[in-house]
């Protein structure tokens, strides 16, 4: 997250792209927090954290943070009886 922050901090001229490392700092905190051996509603809370830190920032990369979150799993864990 802090360089997701950081990337954010640096000049964007198209908020729809962000730029090259926003990019990348998105990419690798999106295969790291789903890497992490923490349980769903964690992942959940970090990527709350990182696209906070987006926001205005880059859409494209607020909404692969948006999509890579768990809810599914969280909300069907175990709880459906199926």
């Amino acid at each position: 997250m802090a360089a997701i922050r950081r990337a954010a901090r640096r000049p964007t001229k198209d908020t729809l792209k962000g730029n090259p490392a926003i990019n990348a700092a998105t990419d690798r905190f999106l295969v790291d927090v789903n890497k992490a051996p923490v349980d769903l509603l964690v992942k959940n809370r970090f990527i709350d954290h990182a696209a906070a830190a987006l926001v205005g920032s880059c859409q494209q990369c607020f909404q692969a943070l948006e999509a890579g979150r768990p809810i599914p799993a969280i909300s069907h864990a175990g709880a459906c009886g199926s």
